[in-house]
């Protein structure tokens, strides 16, 4: 696959490019580092490592995460995943934090990505919208991150597990913040276990299985049971879910990659590019190709 020449994809390292699992920036200092390079904008990029943005204020702009736009105009979280497509173009240097860790990082740390993924447990692919906090909220986030830095900046040898544990109580700090905190009840008692393995499969196999019915047999529940709980629960259909999935890949690649439309029909399971083809214009108001050149243009 040959990577657009003006999109990139990032790697987590420090400041040396020497490889890490997790790094803290002030979101002031990356701003200031853009405008010395005489960067004037943010480009759609991607990373291999999660992203926690939090941001006390930002007067004008806009964060856009897999193609949506989100503004920037009061103190919120910001989560990007990885693989996800976003570009933050803040009209002024905002005051907040980038928090950059890898999966790797909460694995040796003990945090489970369940954890994190209840944050959009109930949200469908590429709806990632920014979790608004109050002034206490963001103060509590603010000191745990202060702590952060603290010890990311330091020599204690035990500092990483200092990290770990600082990252998990953030998160669940934004768990009970933000408005998943009726949430959580329900989420821990298992009762939602069949979106969670359902949006599992759909990260495994969505490339394979475009069809209600092949997740339904592999959760053994019925198509139109699965449909209906999942309807219930967020508001769309299990297809919906699906084929957002389906709509996202394809934009991220036609983003990323220069894959003709025979080639990505093809890449993402679809018998006939006349297909796909008709698919994508229907989800997104324009052909593969007429969306590649728009995005690009953008960029």
């Amino acid at each position: 696959m040959q990577a657009h020449n003006q999109i990139k994809t990032f790697q987590l390292t420090r400041p040396n490019g020497e490889a890490t699992d997790f790094v803290i920036k002030s979101t002031a200092d990356i701003y200031e580092q853009m405008e010395a390079n005489q960067e004037l904008t943010d480009h759609p990029h991607r990373h291999d490592y999660y992203t926690i943005i939090v941001v006390e204020k930002a007067l004008g702009g806009v964060h856009i995460i897999d193609f949506k736009e989100y503004p920037l105009n009061e103190a919120a979280v910001h989560f990007v995943y990885p693989g996800q497509v976003h570009q933050f173009l803040s009209q002024s240097k905002p005051n907040g934090y980038v928090l950059n860790f890898s999966s790797t990082f909460l694995m040796k740390n003990g945090i489970s990505e369940e954890l994190i993924d209840r944050v959009y447990l109930y949200n469908s692919y590429g709806d990632s919208p920014p979790m608004p906090v109050n002034e206490h909220q963001l103060s509590t986030l603010f000191g745990i991150i202060e702590q952060m830095n603290n010890y990311h900046q330091g020599d204690n040898y035990f500092r990483y597990e200092a990290l770990g544990a600082l990252l998990k109580l953030f998160i669940i700090n934004i768990s009970g913040a933000c408005t998943l905190s009726h949430l959580n009840s329900e989420y821990e008692s298992g009762s939602n276990q069949l979106i969670r393995d359902f949006k599992k499969l759909i990260r495994i196999k969505y490339k394979s299985s475009h069809k209600v019915q092949h997740y339904a047999s592999e959760l053994s529940v019925s198509s139109d049971y699965l449909n209906r709980f999942v309807k219930e629960k967020t508001g769309k259909s299990a297809k919906d879910y699906i084929q957002d999935k389906l709509v996202i890949e394809a934009k991220r690649l036609l983003l990323f990659s220069d894959l003709s439309s025979k080639e990505l029909a093809f890449e993402l399971g679809f018998e006939e590019p006349s297909h796909f083809n008709s698919f994508f214009k229907k989800h997104s108001g324009l052909s593969p190709i007429a969306f590649r050149k728009t995005v690009r243009n953008m960029a």
